[in-house]
């Protein structure tokens, strides 16, 4: 009778342990974030003795305690490796809850986290908690070396998405332009577990494809939504032409040289033959400004326009003249032709009604002569009511010379 008694508490106990265990679960985690890894023992009226964690990660591979806590909830930190300040129990021992938090997650803390109960009669009940880390990928979109303007494909942009795990997908949206490119995609898988993926996006260097605008989109898990990077092509190329204008925004006389080119050209103005005219002219860049108007600034200047792929040249020829100076010598010519006709009148006149005694006017006549200066006024500025005429030709030409070699 007894030992059937002692065979029955044992089948009781047996099934009352055999339901107990503690339950857990698999957690995912984006590096940076905080994590909770909960654990319970459940179907047990056992007193609970300790909670136990341990773990085994990247950081080390060896499984060990690291975490222990007590009846009271009083813990105790063993061998926190890597975990220290990052870690704190939340769970309720009187409750079988074991849990605890990770702060500030690290690649090296993903591995297998697992959860003891010791428990009197019965003993200790387990779970393990696998963690996964994600990493979101750094992105990037580059051109390792400018596309130079060219016949053949190169390498216009490059979108890197690096140190992601788990790999990421990237793609291109290029829009109208698309037909006219095609991308090359490779990755590289790195010891730590993380992949960095480079996508090429290929296609002839051309004049037309300069500041086209594509996207690189990058999706990934780790990722709340795919992203989208925006870029604009950049093709570097010679000075095509250089176009010289009067510019309108300035009150003085000031030439603008405007060539188009990538990268922005430098500009020089140098004066063709004659010597550069003091003070009278200033350049500054792609301006020329004209301080005064004189015949100093007669003559042709030309404007180099240069970047490191080729130059192109725009001349202006100025010329300068004074109305008033002008005016002076119209009126000085019609007093003289006056002056002449009416000596010639009145000569007839004598001759035809008094006789006029030819011998004796040509040898008593006083020889006079009639001589005029003209003086030059220089215009030191112009001022208001000066009547000062400027005539400018402007002469562009396409001079871009052979392209230099680029490394």
């Amino acid at each position: 009778m007894l030992r059937k008694l002692c065979c029955v508490i044992l089948l009781i106990v047996q099934r009352n342990t055999e339901s107990t265990h503690v339950i857990g679960g698999w957690r995912t985690v984006v590096q940076g974030e905080d994590v909770d890894l909960s654990c319970r023992l459940i179907e047990t009226t056992e007193d609970l003795e300790q909670i136990t964690w341990q773990k085994s990660t990247w950081e080390e591979t060896q499984n060990h305690n690291f975490m222990l806590i007590d009846p009271n909830g009083v813990t105790k930190f063993i061998s926190q490796n890597g975990l220290t300040g990052r870690v704190q129990f939340i769970g309720n021992p009187s409750e079988n809850l074991g849990s605890i938090r990770i702060t500030a997650v690290r690649l090296l803390d993903e591995g297998i986290f697992t959860c003891i109960f010791s428990v009197f009669p019965s003993g200790a009940y387990t779970t393990e908690i696998p963690l996964t880390v994600l990493v979101p990928p750094v992105v990037s979109v580059t051109a390792d070396v400018a596309p130079v303007i060219g016949e053949n494909e190169v390498v216009l942009s490059t979108c890197v998405a690096a140190g992601a795990k788990p790999q990421a997908e990237v793609t291109w949206k290029t829009g109208e332009f698309g037909s006219l490119l095609r991308t090359v995609t490779n990755s590289t898988q790195h010891t730590n577990g993380t992949t960095t993926v480079l996508s090429h996006l290929l296609g002839v260097p051309t004049k037309a494809a300069n500041q086209q605008q594509v996207q690189c989109v990058v999706n990934q898990s780790a990722l709340a939504t795919e992203k989208t990077y925006n870029y604009s092509i950049n093709i570097h190329y010679p000075p095509q032409s250089v176009n010289i204008t009067l510019s309108e925004a300035s009150k003085a006389i000031v030439f603008l040289c405007v060539a188009d080119s990538n990268p922005h050209p430098n500009y020089t103005w140098s004066r063709v033959v004659q010597p550069w005219p003091g003070s009278s002219v200033r350049a500054e860049g792609d301006k020329l400004h004209l301080l005064s108007l004189s015949s100093e600034l007669n003559g042709l200047y030309v404007c180099l326009a240069s970047n490191p792929y080729g130059r192109a040249t725009g001349s202006l020829y100025v010329h300068t003249s004074s109305e008033t100076s002008a005016a002076c010598w119209v009126l000085l010519i019609l007093v003289i032709l006056c002056l002449i006709v009416a000596a010639a009148a009145l000569i007839w006149y004598r001759c035809k009604y008094e006789q006029f005694p030819w011998s004796s006017f040509v040898a008593k006549a006083p020889e006079q002569t009639v001589s005029v200066s003209s003086k030059t006024r220089r215009h030191d500025k112009v001022e208001e009511g000066e009547d000062v005429s400027l005539t400018a030709t402007v002469q562009t030409r396409k001079e871009p010379e052979e392209e230099e070699e680029v490394s």
